[in-house]
């Protein structure tokens, strides 16, 4: 009896099944990346989403300062009268009793060739 011969080689098979996949990786690979790049989910909502949390970050930043700026304004406040006072004064147009006021125009107010 003859032996019997395998036409069937593992090696190979075992090649072209690794060539098969990484052709199909790479495949998949491009269409990922050019769906990614060309779609208005990609790189364009990525770099709008950036500048947006940078906007907000900057809004953050201001809101903060202000409301430090708030803070020692009510401390000031708590602690003085003289804060009160020029509270009323500044912002409320507030005098004592006796007191004359005068009102000047706002600078920016006044028409030109205008006599007050």
């Amino acid at each position: 009896m003859l032996p019997s011969v395998s036409t069937h080689d593992p090696r190979r098979t075992a090649t072209i099944t690794l060539k098969a996949v990484m052709l199909l990786s790479g495949v998949l690979t491009v269409i990922f990346v050019i769906s990614f790049v060309f779609s208005d989910r990609g790189i364009s909502e990525l770099q709008r989403s950036r500048r947006r949390v940078d906007a907000l970050r900057s809004d953050i930043h201001s809101l903060e300062a202000e409301n430090a700026r708030l803070r020692n304004d009510i401390e000031s406040v708590k602690r003085s009268t003289f804060a009160v006072e020029r509270i009323a004064r500044e912002e409320l147009g507030m005098a004592r009793k006796g007191e004359t006021v005068y009102m000047l125009p706002a600078a920016g107010r006044a028409k030109p060739g205008s006599r007050p």
